[in-house]
């Protein structure tokens, strides 16, 4: 009898996961903003080489906190959009500054899920027809083990489990520790030019919203839009001031924007996090340092 339940157990794990990836595909999902708030990793020797845990935890912009299965694509700090599934409340995707991680793919995996499932529950008829005759009792004890299974993949104490935790730590302030690694920086006014090594930066106009012809996406965040004008930049870097809210992400050539900053005029764009008020342009780094007020 302990055999039957053994067998029911693995169609009822295929059977919940596909049910349930099948369902949040349907379901659709809600977006909401975030900042990472805990990105850490433990190493551990196993016996095919060290394997690496990744924990990466998120605040919404009302508190609440988010375990992210992301390993480790986005950074401490950074701002984040994710799709939780409007069905079981589980992460579908992530979205940052520089692209998306897809946490639910339903067509690739059902599809290999389901061929899986199919061999499986073939290998379970055949075993279950050796110990024939089928009598009520056999069956029961193998919808026992179907039913156990489904419920500990289904179940919120089990695999089931939504992305929401119950306590969310705080967002790091990333700028104090900068300051006090590398210092107080030269400090230029709101309208002036910036000077760093060769290159020079002066702000045109600064929007708190994205720019208009840029890719859908880019709406999902709260955005700073900056018009600027510079002369020599080669490689010098071009970021905003963190605060304790986290710290800014740049996004490429501004989501697709015509009129995205070309090297000498044009627009630059950032993701930022709920309720950040920018403070500085950062223009150049370490040594070069130099801050250009915005306000």
């Amino acid at each position: 009898m302990v055999v039957l339940f053994v067998i029911g157990i693995v169609p009822g794990f295929v059977a919940a996961f596909v049910g349930r990836w099948a369902a949040e595909g349907m379901a659709g999902g809600h977006d909401l903003r975030a900042v990472i708030s805990v990105s850490d990793s433990t190493t551990t020797e196993g016996q095919d080489g060290p394997h690496v845990a990744y924990e990466t935890l998120a605040v919404t912009e009302d508190g609440r906190a988010l375990e992210l299965p992301t390993g480790k694509a986005f950074g401490l700090a950074e701002p984040v959009v994710v799709r939780l599934s409007s069905l079981t409340g589980r992460v579908l995707s992530v979205r940052g500054a520089a692209g998306i991680v897809e946490v639910h793919h339903p067509g690739e995996k059902i599809a290999a899920m389901s061929i899986g499932g199919a061999l499986l529950v073939l290998g379970a008829v055949v075993v279950f027809s050796a110990v024939r005759p089928v009598t009520a009792r056999k069956s029961l004890w193998f919808l026992a083990g179907f039913a156990f299974a489904a419920y500990v993949v289904l179940a919120p104490l089990g695999f089931g489990a939504t992305a929401y935790r119950e306590a969310a730590e705080p967002v790091p302030n990333l700028w104090e520790h900068r300051r006090e690694a590398w210092g107080p920086p030269p400090v230029i006014g709101k309208g002036q030019a910036a000077v760093s090594g060769e290159s020079a930066v002066r702000v045109l106009e600064s929007r708190s919203e994205p720019p208009e012809g840029a890719e859908v996406w880019l709406s999902g965040f709260h955005v700073l839009t900056l018009r600027i004008e510079a002369s020599r930049m080669g490689d010098t870097a071009l970021e905003l001031s963190a605060d304790e809210h986290g710290a800014p992400r740049r996004v490429k050539d501004c989501a697709g924007v015509p009129g995205a900053f070309d090297g000498s005029t044009g627009l630059v764009c950032f993701v930022v996090p709920p309720g950040y008020q920018p403070k500085y342009l950062v223009v150049g780094k370490l040594d070069r340092e130099v801050l250009l007020t915005l306000q």
